[in-house]
C-alpha cells in the first residue's frame, strides 16, 4: 500500500457519530409516542353506555342527557357520534342547548328532511347512511361551531356531526 492510499475497511464510530445516532433514535421514539397518543385520543372510536361516561366538556354538553349506546369519534376540531335517543328527548335537549338567550326554541319546527342527494349516501366516519325516514336538525352554536343531528324517529338512532371552533 502506498502512502497516498487509505484503508478501505470499516471505520470505527467516533463519539460524534454515537451521539448523533442516539439523538436520532431518541427523537424517533418521541415522534412515535406522540403519534400513538394522537391516534389513541383522536383516531379511535370510544363506546359509552350513556352520556355520564363521556366526561365533562364540549362533547358532553352537545350530547342529549338521555342518549344511550353512544359511539364517539373525535378529532382536533370536530366530533362524530351515534346514539339512541327518543325524538321528544332530543327536541327538549336541542330546545335548551341552542336557544338564543332570552328566546325560546321549538326544534321540532326546525326539523327538515335530508336533501335528496343525501338519501342513500354514506356520511361521516362511521359510514352512516341517510334514509328517507330521517329528519335533520342543524344549529350553529354561539362560538360559530356547526352541529347537525340526523335522527330516525322510528328507531331513535341518531348520527351527530359537530364542528368545534
Amino acid at each position: 500500500m502506498s502512502a497516498l492510499e487509505t484503508p478501505t475497511g470499516p471505520r470505527a464510530p467516533t463519539l460524534g457519530r454515537k451521539i448523533l445516532r442516539s439523538g436520532c433514535l431518541a427523537v424517533s421514539i418521541v415522534i412515535l409516542a406522540l403519534g400513538l397518543l394522537w391516534l389513541w385520543v383522536y383516531g379511535l372510536d370510544s363506546h359509552h353506555t350513556n352520556r355520564n361516561s363521556i366526561g365533562p366538556g364540549r362533547i358532553y354538553s352537545l350530547t342529549p342527557p338521555t342518549a344511550t349506546d353512544i359511539t364517539l369519534q373525535k378529532d382536533f376540531l370536530d366530533h362524530y357520534a351515534t346514539y339512541i335517543v327518543v325524538e321528544k328527548d332530543l327536541n327538549a335537549f336541542l330546545d335548551k342547548r341552542f336557544a338564543e338567550q332570552g328566546e325560546e326554541l321549538n326544534s321540532f319546527e326546525d326539523r327538515r328532511k335530508p336533501r335528496a342527494n343525501q338519501i342513500g349516501v354514506s356520511i361521516g366516519p362511521f359510514g352512516w347512511v341517510v334514509t328517507e325516514n330521517m329528519v335533520v336538525y342543524r344549529y350553529t352554536a354561539s362560538n360559530g361551531g356547526g352541529h347537525a343531528y340526523y335522527h330516525d324517529p322510528t328507531t331513535g338512532w341518531t348520527y351527530q356531526d359537530s364542528a368545534h371552533w
